[in-house]
Order: C-alpha cells, then sequence, then structure tokens
C-alpha cells in the first residue's frame, strides 16, 4: 500500500477539523501537526479540548494503523490528560507509540505539545476489525 504524502486536505471529519497535517516518509516517523485557528478556539480564546483529543485520536489511531499492516481498526479507549492551553497560532505536534500488542488489541500512548510544552498526554487501546 502507497504510504500518503504530505495531506493537509482530509476527506470527512478532519477535513471539517482542519486542517491537519500529517506526512509518512520511508523510514521515518509519522509527522503530525496542525496550526490553531479561530475555527479551533473555546470561548476562552484557547484551542478546544474537543479539537485536541480528535488530533490525539488521529496521531495514535495513524501508528496503530501502521503497526498493523494498514488492517481496519477502530478506536475502543482515549484518555486524555490536558495540561497546558495551545493558543491561537500556536503549531501543535503529535507523536506517539506503541506499548503493547495482542492479536486483536493494540496498547498505544503519545503526546501533544506546543512551544516546547506538553498540551496533552493521551493513552488509548485499539480494536483490530475482524481480528
Amino acid at each position: 500500500m502507497a504510504l500518503p504524502q504530505p495531506f493537509f486536505d482530509f476527506p470527512g471529519f478532519l477535513g471539517l477539523i482542519g486542517p491537519v497535517r500529517t506526512e509518512k516518509t520511508e523510514g521515518a516517523p509519522w509527522t503530525f501537526s496542525f496550526t490553531v485557528g479561530e475555527q479551533h478556539l473555546n470561548p476562552g480564546g484557547v484551542c478546544h479540548g474537543g479539537m485536541l483529543m480528535s488530533f490525539a485520536d488521529h496521531v495514535l489511531g495513524t501508528v496503530v494503523w501502521e503497526s498493523i499492516g494498514y488492517k481496519p481498526c477502530s478506536t475502543i479507549t482515549l484518555n486524555c490528560d490536558f495540561a497546558t492551553a495551545a493558543k491561537p497560532g500556536d503549531l501543535v505536534e503529535g507523536e506517539a507509540r506503541i506499548t503493547r500488542s495482542t492479536r486483536s488489541l493494540i496498547f498505544v500512548n503519545g503526546v501533544l505539545t506546543c512551544r516546547g510544552a506538553i498540551v496533552m498526554q493521551a493513552t488509548g487501546i485499539w480494536k483490530v476489525l475482524g481480528a
């Protein structure tokens, strides 16, 4: 399967909440980021927690998807801990790593950062569909 190239216009939900940058180059880890825009703000003027959680779901889920050979999978659990706010214009970056795999379940954790600070930490479990 061909790997996605830098991608700014996702279809569906990610297209509505984006733009989100997702990039994969051969032999390198995934790169994920988005710049906090007006469309991402809550009434307090900082990035909405729902946006951060959606971005984390995308980051962790993509790393899981690659680890299982690009098979269909689905989020079972996503736990998020917020640490600090992301402000308009901030570049939020995400990374994730698999912590445990079974035949049908993948355990993963990740972190979202901006300005050198942790914005949110996330842990999750994904189900390999059909396994």
